[in-house]
């Protein structure tokens, strides 16, 4: 009877965990790039953190969810201002395929800093991916009765992370400067001829006197009259490897069994032009824009470089590096390119490859066909190369696809009907996304702002009823001013940026309304052409192969 009962009982609860929720489980874990994140925060105590919230909640007898650990996601030394991780790029893609539907992690600042980003994935991409996320230390539950309760909290949560970010972003840039500033070299890696030491606490350039006499010889080359084109092959025929390749093998000359690559362009003109040559160091060339509420690098002017000289053993005299200069910026050309106006737009840069390599073709300025104006030839670089990696000679004037491009454009519209406002509707498509881009930033600051103003007097009553203290309710208060200026000047550039946009798309639409009547204008603009051209190859017999995002196959003529 005993016996039965037992039974009976383990059926029963069998049923009960049958009826239950089950949550496949993504457990995502980020370690900062900031070197001062305490042994807490390591991904090895992350994941425990998270996997003893799992065990606890799985035997808890009254639960409505069992949490079953699909995959553990996680990210070392990377940023929490940027979403492209590795780590959660593979997360996302196992809840866009449904194999997760459930994120759990140790603590919002683990999932992300950006607290407009972060806010957005949490509030509008996760439910409408059906994905629940749950942050432990946080107490947040997407799927949570008191969810909207907490929300304020999140997100208030979610803008210090992001004050934290931009503040750790402003300290690093300040010290990288003190450290430019008493002659420490603040780079990853040293120029080529040098390699990095570190003596008495200080990181310095110390002479590799195999590297430094291939630095020499390109500037003794150079200053005696040789073109780079001319040095790229001596040092291709001298065995010499390109910088990237001397990381790689350890050593300068090319030996058996390895791949001789040629040195680039690019490689021989930074050279020729480094002030760290001369034993002065240059640096704070570029910095980070996050601290200014941006993303992305910004690049110095001359005047702001941090320059402190006698530093370091000088591989070329002042004399040889000024000789070099003059012959670089006033002397003859090392390139073909007779004129230069940074106006003209490179229209086909991003959709332009070679039919024979599947090189992005490169442009280069050069003087039209009508007078006074300036435009652009495509051509593939892997022409000029003189290693395994040779193209075919391939050379095209921008004139020659704008024409071509018009004319089978016009063609395929006619073939396959289509209408005037529906290629004005694909034109708008990017348009109206961009604003939805736009419109929901501009709502979330708005929210956030208004959110801010009922919190500050929350904690304005708190701190006269002696809740919170004098200090804390400081650093909301400095938070709180940050952010409105943050949000004044975000607000300002996206609705600089509406304008500008909706100009250009009215422009665009004119310009396809045109393509169905006879007067053939000529011109086109790299949004209009990347909004309508999915991809351009060219062949070196002056075949080209286009295909529109309208169409199901390629254009060829």
């Amino acid at each position: 009877m005993a016996r039965t009962a037992k039974r009976y009982m383990t059926e029963e609860a069998e049923q009960a965990a049958r009826e239950r929720s089950r949550f496949s489980v993504g457990i995502y874990s980020r370690l900062s790039v900031d070197h001062h994140d305490r042994k807490s925060e390591s991904i090895e105590n992350q994941i425990d953190i998270i996997k003893d919230y799992i065990s606890e909640n799985n035997a808890n007898p009254d639960r409505e969810m069992d949490f079953v650990i699909y995959d553990t996601y996680i990210d070392r030394g990377i940023s929490g201002t940027s979403f492209k991780r590795n780590g959660f790029e593979r997360l996302m893609q196992d809840v866009r395929e449904r194999n997760v539907n459930c994120i759990i992690v140790k603590d919002l600042s683990r999932f992300g800093r950006d607290y407009l980003e972060t806010g957005n994935l949490i509030e509008k991409i996760l439910p409408f991916l059906g994905c629940r996320f749950i942050s432990v230390a946080d107490n947040f539950d997407s799927m949570a009765d008191h969810v909207n309760e907490n929300k304020l909290a999140m997100n208030i949560k979610n803008l210090v992370n992001d004050m934290y970010a931009k503040d750790i972003s402003k300290r690093v840039t300040l010290a990288r400067k003190m450290s430019a500033e008493s002659g420490s070299f603040i780079g990853s890696f040293a120029p080529y001829g040098y390699e990095v030491v570190t003596i008495e606490g200080i990181r310095k350039l110390q002479l590799n006197e195999e590297c430094a006499r291939i630095v020499r010889y390109i500037f003794d080359l150079y200053a005696a009259g040789s073109r780079i084109k001319d040095i790229i092959t001596r040092l291709y025929e001298d065995k010499v490897h390109r910088v990237s390749d001397y990381k790689k093998y350890g050593h300068v000359y090319c030996e058996d069994g390895e791949i001789l690559n040629q040195w680039s362009e690019s490689s021989i003109s930074g050279i020729l032009g480094n002030k760290n040559y001369l034993g002065n160091l240059q640096q704070c060339k570029s910095q980070s824009r996050l601290y200014e509420g941006r993303k992305g690098i910004s690049y110095a002017e001359e005047k702001d470089l941090v320059t402190v000289n006698h530093t370091h053993q000088p591989i070329v005299s002042e004399e040889l590096f000024e000789r070099v200069q003059v012959r670089k910026n006033g002397g003859k050309s090392d390139t073909k390119v007779l004129c230069k106006n940074k106006n003209t737009e490179k229209i086909y840069r991003n959709i332009l490859y070679c039919g024979c390599c599947g090189r992005v073709m490169h442009a280069t300025y050069y003087q039209s066909r009508v007078k006074d104006e300036r435009s652009y030839a495509y051509h593939c670089r892997g022409a000029y190369r003189i290693d395994g990696r040779k193209c075919e000679k391939n050379y095209i004037r921008e004139e020659q696809i704008t024409d071509f491009v018009l004319e089978q454009l016009r063609k395929s519209l006619k073939a396959q009907q289509v209408k005037a406002k529906d290629l004005t509707k694909l034109n708008m498509t990017e348009y109206e996304d961009q604003m939805e881009k736009y419109a929901l930033e501009e709502k979330k600051i708005l929210e956030e702002s208004e959110s801010m103003k009922k919190q500050a007097g929350i904690l304005y009553g708190q701190y006269k009823e002696g809740v919170i203290t004098k200090e804390e309710y400081s650093v909301f208060k400095q938070n709180k001013k940050e952010y409105e200026n943050y949000a004044a000047n975000r607000l300002e550039e996206i609705r600089r940026k509406v304008k500008k946009a909706k100009c250009r798309a009215e422009e665009e639409n004119k310009f396809l309304r045109s393509l169905f009547k006879a007067d053939k204008c000529k011109k086109l603009n790299i949004q209009l052409v990347e909004s309508l051209v999915e991809k351009i190859l060219v062949f070196p017999d002056g075949v080209i192969d286009i295909t529109y995002k309208f169409s199901d196959g390629g254009i060829v003529g």
